[in-house]
């Protein structure tokens, strides 16, 4: 027989029991949703290590990793340092929580401090109690440091040490989990392979850019008249695209279509290119292949897919009278707008087989009066502007 005192502990026994219930399905709830970010993190990361191009720098990367690993962490403060190779040493390229002056003034040899021993060691270190702690290394600049602890864990590809991931423990926390170091290390170990990649990615951009300007030079230097035609045409496309605000891969695919535009020049015969008199209607439709022809030659190359477009149709006009497809208004990729701009104005102000260069202010003129119907007329004004910006400067 129940008592009313029974009822009372009984009661006090249940709502203990759904107390301990609630909390442990929280803490499930709230590892679930860290391993969830956890996981869309990695994926992202993979994405990024296997195209490396929506993530143009390391910083930009750097960025990234450190938000979400506080997050995981759920702590206010933390950063990610890499290794500059030039003189050995860590610098922060991405913090949260951290005032300017340090992120600013921090460097340190590998070896030195908390992070310079990771970097060294390759192990993670947990710091218990900074302030008591001699291996950790503060600014001078008199501030007592916000957090009691933290933990550093290294960005390793295979036995090579990339950077350093140093997080903050939460306030309400004394000290870091075993569960939260392994989250870190699987974290900063691909942040570190995307970082490899982004790394490779780079060089082999730069290979392909040298390649690209090298092969461009050599189409120029089959035709004295044309020389250094390719580097001022890569010069202003840059510059019209970034005015345009386009993408920096866009910006870049319009760099190499500027530089690689004439490439189909190679199939045709010099005898018709250096010809000093007027084409005949035959030569002339030669010439109208080389569109075709450098198209046929960039294309293959997976590297320059996104380009051979923009230099197959670097001859059509904008209102649709160009060749070889005769395409129309936005028909047309806008490299290739942007290309047909920068040929005809360089054409016009470099000295001709049959004709001396003519003057800039005719020049543009002419890209003016020619504006809706041979060239875009948003690519127009752009270069315009930045041809006048020049003439004042």
């Amino acid at each position: 027989m129940w008592t009313e005192s029974s009822r009372r502990k009984a009661n006090v026994r249940e709502e203990s029991y759904q107390k301990q219930i609630l909390d442990l399905l929280g803490k499930l709830q709230s590892n679930t949703m860290d391993l969830d970010n956890l996981l869309v993190m990695l994926v992202g990361l993979h994405e990024f290590g296997m195209s490396a191009t929506d993530i143009i720098s390391k910083e930009e990367l750097a960025e990234s990793v450190i938000d979400v690993s506080c997050k995981l962490i759920h702590s206010d403060a933390g950063s990610l340092m890499l290794i500059n190779q030039d003189n050995n040493e860590l610098y922060i390229a991405a913090s949260r929580g951290l005032p300017p002056d340090v992120v600013s003034s921090v460097k340190m040899k590998i070896g030195q401090g908390i992070a310079g021993r990771v970097a060294q060691t390759g192990k993670p270190i947990f710091v218990e109690d900074i302030e008591s702690d001699i291996r950790f290394l503060r600014p001078n600049t008199g501030d007592r440091y916000h957090s009691k602890s933290f933990i550093s864990v290294p960005l390793r590809v295979k036995n090579r040490v990339v950077g350093v991931l140093n997080i903050n423990a939460p306030r309400e926390i004394k000290s870091f989990e075993d569960r939260d170091v392994r989250l870190l290390t699987i974290l900063a170990d691909q942040a570190a392979m995307t970082l490899e990649n982004i790394e490779l990615y780079n060089n082999l951009q730069n290979f392909y850019f040298e390649m690209i300007q090298t092969l461009a030079r050599a189409i120029d230097a089959k035709d004295s008249y044309t020389f250094d035609h390719a580097d001022r045409a890569r010069r202003y496309a840059k510059l019209i695209a970034e005015r345009m605000h386009l993408p920096q891969a866009i910006v870049r695919h319009v760099e190499y279509a500027a530089l690689m535009h004439d490439i189909g020049k190679i199939g045709i015969e010099d005898t018709i290119l250096r010809k000093p008199g007027k084409l005949t209607p035959d030569e002339i439709e030669i010439i109208k292949k080389h569109p075709v022809i450098g198209n046929k030659i960039i294309s293959p190359v997976t590297f320059l897919s996104p380009v051979a477009p923009m230099v197959l149709y670097h001859q059509e006009w904008y209102d649709g009278n160009g060749y070889p497809e005769g395409l129309r208004g936005e028909e047309i990729p806008l490299g290739s707008r942007i290309v047909a701009a920068i040929d005809a104005y360089d054409a016009m102000t470099s000295d001709r087989p049959y004709r001396k260069a003519l003057p800039k202010e005719y020049a543009i003129s002419e890209l003016v009066r020619g504006a809706g119907t041979q060239f875009d007329p948003n690519v127009v004004e752009v270069f315009v502007n930045i041809l006048k910006d020049e003439t004042l400067n």
